[in-house]
């Protein structure tokens, strides 16, 4: 039987757009890759372009610093002073725009903004006139040098957490801000005057806000400052199965 000339160029057409569509599912797939971080084997997974990535509460949003700043460690890729925020209200989409425009995170930002708006909780990407309101730290720009840390905490320390970051909202950003270490109980308990803090910077918040709470130090190298590549770095994200602590996107 011969199929007439239309049914062929159809079939023809179908089978090649089959093709392209297998070929486009195996290279979006995750592709673990391991980076070097003074001397230490960090594993993180790439998420592609058709992947379904889930933010939740709790995970910090990361862009690395750039290697060359006093006191960090050492993350490919890093850039300027890089950034780091906290999600208090997580997402799920495989466009990252709409990810990040139906996350809501908590994030220390050191522009000339008002003072309620330097300590602030807004859309993880939203566009605005105003820089108060407007958020584009970890748009498409950064494609493929932003991470998702995540730890394994239960929900009553993740709210916690959160809960901590939101009253350091409205107070300032800077520099010079320093971390607040406490001290264990014998009950094994934290204690101490955290509150104390008015400054902040981005990853500085994200580091005493999960600090205060678990007394995890995500600090990889225990400097005087925690920068974005430090969290980045944490062993801590080591812990989850099938590398789900850190990844690429």
């Amino acid at each position: 039987m011969i199929l007439p000339a239309v049914s062929l160029n159809f079939l023809r057409n179908k089978a090649v757009i089959l093709a392209a569509l297998f070929s486009l599912t195996i290279s979006c797939r995750d592709k673990p890759i391991t980076q070097n971080a003074e001397n230490v084997k960090i594993e993180s997974l790439i998420y592609g372009a058709c992947d379904t990535l889930e933010l939740k509460k709790g995970d910090i949003l990361v862009r690395p610093n750039l290697n060359i700043l006093p006191g960090t460690s050492f993350i490919d890729g890093g850039k300027n002073y890089g950034h780091a925020a906290l999600v208090v209200k997580g997402y799920r989409h495989w466009n990252t725009d709409s990810l990040l425009a139906g996350t809501i995170i908590i994030e220390s930002i050191a522009k000339d903004v008002p003072a309620e708006f330097q300590v602030r909780e807004i859309n993880a990407l939203v566009s605005d006139k105003f820089e108060s309101f407007d958020n584009h730290n970890f748009d498409n720009r950064y494609k493929g040098n932003r991470y998702r840390l995540r730890l394994s905490l239960g929900e009553k320390e993740t709210d916690s957490i959160i809960a901590f970051a939101r009253r350091q909202k409205g107070k300032l950003s800077s520099w010079n801000a320093s971390k607040y270490l406490t001290e264990n109980n014998t009950d094994n308990t934290i204690t101490g005057g955290l509150e104390q803090n008015q400054t902040w910077y981005c990853s500085l918040l994200v580091w005493q806000s999960i600090y205060n709470i678990t007394g995890i130090d995500l600090d990889h190298n225990g400097g005087y400052m925690v920068y974005p590549n430090d969290l980045i770095n944490s062993r801590y994200f080591n812990e989850l199965p099938n590398g789900d602590g850190r990844i690429r996107f």
